[in-house]
């Protein structure tokens, strides 16, 4: 997963330095889009904690994993040769479906220094402790400031 947001961060980087005329923070390399199929990362924490010694079975399309108390977060890709960008997301619990429904993933358009290329997609849910998916808010990571201003 480190490899896949440091691919997304460059390739961000890539169509920020097309579009400002300066030059790339990183080194250019045109091998080719660095994406692989869509994924759902999902943080099944909410719901587990509701539902003591519970399991989930968590499939996207025919792949699946499992979660539990002490694994409650996982990712799942989508099979890469489906190219409609919808996908069957089911969840069941001792074999009892707990939710079914369908999740665009569809593929994203980077354009950078190199030409097109896709960039992959990965949609983060949460099941909620009621059963329901949600989409999972975007975490805040540590902030860093630089000044060149004397300290008050």
């Amino acid at each position: 997963m480190c490899i896949a947001r440091v691919l997304r961060i460059a390739a961000a980087a890539c169509a920020l330095a097309a579009a400002s005329a300066c030059t790339p923070a990183i080194p250019r390399a045109c091998a080719g889009p660095a994406a692989g199929a869509p994924e759902v990362e999902l943080d099944a924490g909410p719901w587990l904690r509701v539902h003591p010694g519970a399991t989930l079975e968590l499939c996207l399309a025919a792949n699946c994993e499992l979660l539990s108390p002490s694994r409650e977060l996982t990712t799942v890709q989508a099979p890469p040769q489906d190219l409609e960008g919808a996908y069957s997301l089911t969840l069941k619990s001792a074999g009892a479906l707990v939710i079914q429904e369908r999740v665009n993933l569809a593929d994203q358009t980077v354009i950078g220094p190199c030409g097109t290329s896709q960039a992959m997609t990965i949609r983060r849910l949460t099941l909620g402790p009621d059963g329901r998916l949600v989409d999972t808010p975007q975490r805040q990571g540590p902030h860093a400031t630089a000044s060149n201003s004397p300290s008050q």
